[in-house]
């Protein structure tokens, strides 16, 4: 969710890169720019996706301690991406309507541990040291669209688009510490916590279903062996959200200052569903731009997009009410931020590129390939006055993807076939958890039976996507 450029559509714009702005987005022109629908060879076809598969893997070093690495990998399905394109006989418009998923993930890492250290500080000896760890991050935007596009000459042409998305995001993050001692001849008056369980836990989550309005502007225009294309999209217009359920709560027990001195027990917990929260999840104005250039004989083609994210200034994903009977009134009173159950978001303006080249190599087969960036949307983004509030524990890593592929042409039906490689990597990233070298009380990090967090966390990312597509033209076109 925090990378806009994964777009997978199964068709000759993903073994393009989306380098289509400028043309060539055959049934994907209502998404990168509505201007070139009047530009596709059949403007009456159906186009489905008979499958496509993805294939991520996660390796997180030194994620939870040093010493302490985590991998994770899951299998997608991709949705079905259907679109249909219409001209009627003796215009100059053209219509298109579209059902997509512009992005999914499904990304789970669980840790569960039981060891020996000396934890406790008043008490002699190795403690019985127990931490588990629990995420999961899901996130799947459907959109459904329509396009109309006029073509003014035979070279100029322009399009607008409107699509209603459907985003539901599924959030989960807990970590659970617990030290106690395992000798039982230890005399409870000298060591009175010896009979008893030192604890750290923390839990949050987020659940919600985001509906919002998305609209796109598009030119395009053609001059020998050149085509030129421009598309805006505006911000999304929210509209409203279902679901919505939040929950955080942390808990502290049993930890000593001293022999004789404890920090006092509490625990914070504030839960929130619809009716007393709100939520919503933003999408940044944007704007891109593309070319594509016929070379030589007009049996190969450069393609360049480069697309340009402006900032969303910080704002509540999760506006939850503010209750203070969540703790006991000496820890509320300690809060730094009294709205304890809110989620701040924010993002950074940054610009994608995509370089793609293909080339004839038969009348009926052509090769497609393409390398692109796709930045993390909130690395290094800035909070402002949202900079206290609690934050999505997300991925913040830059990824690249090269793809490459053929398109076949059957009679008036055309199919497509070929993978992506995705890679991304962050080094020097600040830990999640340290169960590798826990102290009772960490006041650096105000976390307890957990060590300093360090920023030593290095993250590195693999993605394997399989394209299988086609565009079926069930009505012949007579003009």
């Amino acid at each position: 969710m925090n990378h806009y450029w994964s777009t997978n559509f199964n068709s000759i714009s993903s073994l393009l890169g989306g380098a289509v702005v400028a043309g060539m987005g055959d049934n994907t022109s209502i998404y990168y720019n509505p201007a070139t629908i009047s530009q596709m060879e059949s403007v009456n076809q159906f186009s489905f996706t008979t499958s496509l598969f993805t294939w991520n893997t996660y390796s997180f070093k030194n994620m939870l301690g040093e010493g302490i690495d985590l991998k994770s990998d899951n299998f997608i399905a991709q949705p079905p991406f259907i679109s249909y394109s219409y001209k009627p006989e003796n215009s100059n418009l053209s219509l298109s309507a579209v059902v997509l998923t512009r992005i999914k993930e499904d990304f789970e890492v669980v840790w569960n541990n039981s060891t020996y250290y000396d934890v406790l500080t008043n008490l002699p000896g190795d403690e019985k040291y127990n931490t588990s760890f629990r995420y999961r991050n899901y996130y799947v935007d459907t959109w459904v669209g329509a396009a109309l596009a006029h073509q003014v000459t035979p070279r100029l042409s322009y399009g607008i688009s409107l699509f209603a998305s459907g985003a539901s995001f599924r959030y989960f993050f807990e970590y659970s510490t617990s030290a106690y001692s395992v000798n039982d001849t230890l005399d409870p008056y000298i060591y009175p916590q010896v009979q008893r369980i030192a604890e750290g836990n923390y839990s949050e989550s987020v659940r919600f279903t985001d509906y919002r309005i998305i609209l796109k502007f598009g030119l395009a225009y053609q001059i020998n062996t050149w085509k030129f294309g421009l598309n805006i999209t505006t911000p999304s217009l929210h509209l409203f959200s279902s679901g919505e359920k939040a929950l955080r709560t942390r808990l502290v027990s049993n930890i000593s200052i001293t022999n004789e001195l404890f920090v006092p027990d509490f625990q914070i917990f504030s839960g929130q569903e619809k009716g007393q929260l709100s939520t919503k999840f933003k999408l940044p104005f944007a704007i891109s731009f593309g070319l594509i250039k016929d070379i030589g004989n007009n049996n190969s083609r450069l393609y360049f997009t480069t697309e340009f994210y402006g900032r969303i200034k910080e704002y509540k994903l999760v506006d939850a009410q503010i209750n203070d009977d969540i703790a006991p009134g000496f820890i509320y009173e300690r809060l730094e931020n009294k709205d304890w159950l809110s989620f701040a978001m924010a993002t950074r303006s940054f610009m994608n590129i995509v370089i793609g080249y293909s080339w004839k190599l038969k009348r009926e087969m052509e090769f497609y390939n393409s390398i692109r960036s796709d930045l993390s949307s909130i690395k290094n983004a800035e909070f402002d006055s949202y900079n206290n509030y609690n934050k999505l524990k997300t991925s913040n890593y830059n990824i690249y993807h090269y793809s490459a592929g053929l398109k076949f042409n059957i009679k008036r039906n055309s199919f497509i076939a070929g993978g992506q490689v995705s890679f991304g990597y962050n080094n020097s990233v600040k830990q999640v958890a340290n169960f590798s070298d826990p102290i009772e009380l960490n006041t650096e990090d105000n976390l307890v039976l957990q060590g300093r967090i360090a920023d030593d966390m290095t993250v590195m990312y693999w993605g394997f996507n399989i394209y299988i597509g086609a565009t079926l033209n069930f009505i012949k076109n007579d003009n």
